[in-house]
C-alpha cells in the first residue's frame, strides 16, 4: 500500500487476542511509522468492567492515562489517529487529540455494535471516517460506513501446511455471554451421538462473573466449575487447535448482526463454518456447501453437512476480508 509509505500512525486500540499486533506489523509491512497505545488504561477485570458499566467509575484513571499519552506525543505530528474499539475515550479526550493533531485524519473502526454502545456515539463527530463491522450501525447511523473484520495472515497460510490433520470434526472456542451455555450443551449431545470429535473451550472473563451467573440464571444452575476456562486461549493456541479442526462452531451474540471474528478466519482457513448468524447469507462469500446456518431457538446439526468438503472462494473474495484488504479500505 503505497500510499501508507513514511506515513505516521498513532494508533489505539484494546489488547486483544494480538489483533492489534497484528495490525500494527501490517502497517508496518506497508511502510507507514506506528505508534501504539492501549486504548484501556489498564486491562484488568475492574477496569473492563467499569468501562462497559460506566466508565465514570475510572474517570480520573482515565484522564491521567490519555494525558500522560499527549505529553508524549505533543512533539509528534501524525498523518492518521487510527481507533479500533473505542471505550475508555472521551470527548475532551478527542478534543485535546484533535487540537494536537490539527492535520490528521482521525479514523475509527468498531468491532462491537454502536447499537449496544450507545454512550460511544458521542464521540463519533471526532472522526472524519467512522466504519463498523456491523450492517445495522451503517443503516441506523449517519456517516457509518460498513466493513465486515478480517482475517490475519496465519489462516490463510493453514492450507499451506501439507502436515494438517483434520483430527477434530467440531470445535468451538469463545466466551460463554447470553445463551451460549444452552446452545453449546445441545450441539454437543448431536455431535456426541454422530460419534465426532470435538473440542469446546467455554471462557469465563473470571471465577466470579460465573458464580454470579450461577446464581442468577436458572439455565446456569448446574454448570460446572470444571466445564470452563478462566484464562484465554493465545492467538497461536488458537490456531494450532483451527489447524487441526474440519469445521468450526461460532455463536454469534443475539444483540448483534455483524459477523463475527472467527467467521471471517474460516473464510481465510478455507474451513466449514456452522454459525447461528443468518445474516451470513448477505455475504459475497457465502456458500451452503461451506456454511451451515442454525436455528439459535432449535438448533439442528445435518449430519450430512460434515461429509462434503470444502469449496475454495475466488482469491479476489479472500483478499477483501484479509488484513491487508482491511487496512487497504479504511486507509484509501
Amino acid at each position: 500500500m503505497e500510499e501508507l509509505k513514511g506515513k505516521k500512525i498513532l494508533f489505539f486500540a484494546p489488547m486483544f487476542f494480538d489483533y492489534e499486533k497484528e495490525i500494527i506489523k501490517k502497517l508496518t509491512e506497508f511502510g507507514a511509522i506506528v505508534d501504539y497505545y492501549d486504548e484501556r488504561p489498564e486491562n484488568d477485570f475492574l477496569t473492563k468492567a467499569s468501562l462497559r458499566i460506566n466508565k465514570e467509575i475510572i474517570k480520573n484513571r482515565i484522564e491521567k492515562y490519555y494525558q500522560q499519552i499527549l505529553g508524549k506525543t505533543n512533539s509528534i505530528q501524525y498523518d492518521f489517529v487510527f481507533v479500533v474499539n473505542i471505550e475508555a475515550m472521551t470527548p475532551i479526550i478527542l478534543e485535546r487529540f484533535k487540537h494536537q493533531q490539527y492535520n490528521a485524519t482521525f479514523i475509527l473502526y468498531m468491532w462491537d455494535s454502536l447499537q449496544n454502545k450507545k454512550k460511544t456515539e458521542e464521540v463519533l463527530p471526532y472522526f472524519d471516517k467512522i466504519f463498523s463491522f456491523d450492517k445495522t450501525d451503517s443503516e441506523k447511523i449517519q456517516r457509518v460506513s460498513f466493513r465486515p473484520l478480517f482475517y490475519i495472515d496465519d489462516y490463510a497460510r493453514m492450507e499451506l501446511d501439507s502436515n494438517c490433520s483434520n483430527s477434530i470434526e467440531l470445535c468451538f472456542i469463545g466466551t460463554v455471554h447470553s445463551d451460549r451455555y444452552d446452545l453449546l450443551k445441545e450441539i454437543r449431545s448431536q455431535i456426541e451421538s454422530f460419534g465426532y470429535k470435538h473440542y469446546f473451550f467455554m471462557f469465563f472473563p473470571s471465577p466470579i462473573l460465573f458464580l454470579y451467573r450461577k446464581f442468577k440464571d436458572v439455565k446456569f444452575y448446574k454448570a460446572k466449575y470444571k466445564e470452563f476456562n478462566f484464562k484465554s486461549l493465545s492467538q497461536k493456541e488458537i490456531i494450532k487447535i483451527i489447524r487441526k479442526s474440519k469445521i468450526v462452531l461460532d455463536i454469534h451474540h443475539p444483540a448483534q448482526t455483524g459477523l463475527t471474528m472467527r467467521s471471517i478466519e474460516m473464510l481465510g482457513a478455507n474451513r466449514k463454518l456452522i454459525t447461528t448468524n443468518p445474516d451470513i447469507r448477505q455475504y459475497d462469500f457465502y456458500n451452503e456447501n461451506n456454511i451451515l446456518i442454525i436455528d439459535r431457538n432449535k438448533p439442528e446439526i445435518n449430519k450430512s453437512f460434515f461429509e462434503t468438503s470444502y469449496e475454495k472462494n475466488e482469491p479476489s473474495i479472500r483478499y477483501k476480508y484479509s488484513i491487508e484488504g482491511w487496512l487497504k479500505e479504511l486507509f484509501s
